[in-house]
């Protein structure tokens, strides 16, 4: 029998230490996949589906003003004014039809509201657009504002109020819902300029839109981000979890999978670039956990560049989308001054 020498004690130990190394990698790289996919999972998810959308279901008439209901049964309307808290409503108003519709075929609704000022339909109107979970009744105090001077129409997007359900894709399917809202629009109403305020996802809409139909003649932007996968970051970042830069790239790609749109194409730093000289306002508030000032600065820029006479307004109590609250004696100011001169109404 050949003679077997002993073994080296150090050549076991590195053999130990490389097992373990590679036992310890390849939990690390298990746990990685795993978390990143459950970002991806859930974040698309929420994208997609916000998780806790406004249940405020008021409407014009709790202002008082006449109204045309636009794609709904009005009749529904009577239900709700009969809420004891019409901003915490217990149920919901009547889903859209199929008479005006977006891509996809997703019904849509919405309120025209003639100008308190008596001003005719062909006269200047503003269409207002919500952000993410939120809806038309939520611009009710944005519409105040404008009320007098402007016709207004307030639209619900897909999967939001009393539009019908679908996948949320963050401004690029939205931007189809706003194209055929100006559609009803102009071939119900004929107004001969038309303006659009939108707010959060609703600015990104709106830039998007914007960017390749000349019938919006300008543009109010508030609380809106440059870029979609920088908003993710720091949705992941102020909830807390680690690693939100590949994070937001993971929520990106879920997204991709789930409604088959990449919504980073709606970017609205990239709409901007785009636009073909419609003045645009951009309203930030400086105490926004959501976006930054630079955001506004950024889309400013970009809208400048593409020939687009621009305007920064900076509440700074204000927190995401809380401007007209924040700065209530201002707000108005920025907006009417803003619009009168480069929108003059009618009446």
């Amino acid at each position: 029998m050949p003679y077997q020498p002993p073994s080296d004690p150090r050549t076991e130990r590195r053999d130990r230490l490389g097992r373990w190394i590679g036992f310890a990698f390849a939990a690390v790289l298990v746990a990685l996949v795993t978390y990143f996919a459950y970002v991806a999972f859930e974040g698309s998810r929420q994208l997609a589906d916000a998780p806790n959308p406004t249940t405020d279901c008021r409407t014009p008439a709790t202002f008082g003003w006449s109204y045309e209901a636009v794609n709904y049964d009005v009749a529904g309307d009577a239900a709700l004014a009969d809420q004891p808290d019409p901003t915490a409503c217990t149920v919901r108003g009547a889903m859209a039809g199929d008479e005006l519709v977006g891509p996809g075929g997703v019904g849509l609704a919405a309120w025209y509201v003639p100008a308190g000022g008596g001003a005719a339909p062909i006269d200047a109107t503003v269409v207002l657009v919500h952000g993410w979970g939120s809806n038309k009744s939520n611009m009710l105090e944005r519409a105040a504002v404008l009320h007098d001077a402007y016709n207004l129409v307030l639209v619900d997007l897909r999967n939001h109020g009393q539009s019908q359900e679908a996948n949320t894709t963050q401004g690029v399917r939205e931007a189809g819902d706003l194209r055929a809202v100006l559609d009803w629009l102009v071939a119900e109403k004929g107004p001969e300029r038309i303006g659009v305020l939108g707010v959060s996802m609703g600015g990104a809409t709106a830039l998007n839109l914007a960017d390749e139909d000349d019938r919006v003649d300008v543009l109010v932007i508030e609380s809106t981000h440059a870029r979609m996968a920088t908003a993710a970051q720091v949705r992941l970042e102020r909830g807390g979890y680690p690693l939100s830069v590949p994070g937001s790239w993971a929520i990106l790609l879920g997204s991709l999978l789930r409604t088959g749109e990449d919504v980073s194409a709606a970017d609205p730093i990239a709409a901007a670039g785009r636009l073909d000289g419609q003045p645009v306002l951009f309203i930030v508030g400086g105490a926004d956990d959501t976006i930054s000032a630079e955001d506004a600065r950024a889309l400013a820029d970009a809208a400048a560049d593409a020939g687009s006479p621009t305007r920064v307004e900076t509440c700074a109590e204000a927190g995401h989308a809380a401007a007209p609250t924040a700065c209530a004696e201002a707000y108005p100011g920025w907006v009417l001054g803003f619009l009168e001169r480069v929108l003059p109404p009618g009446g």
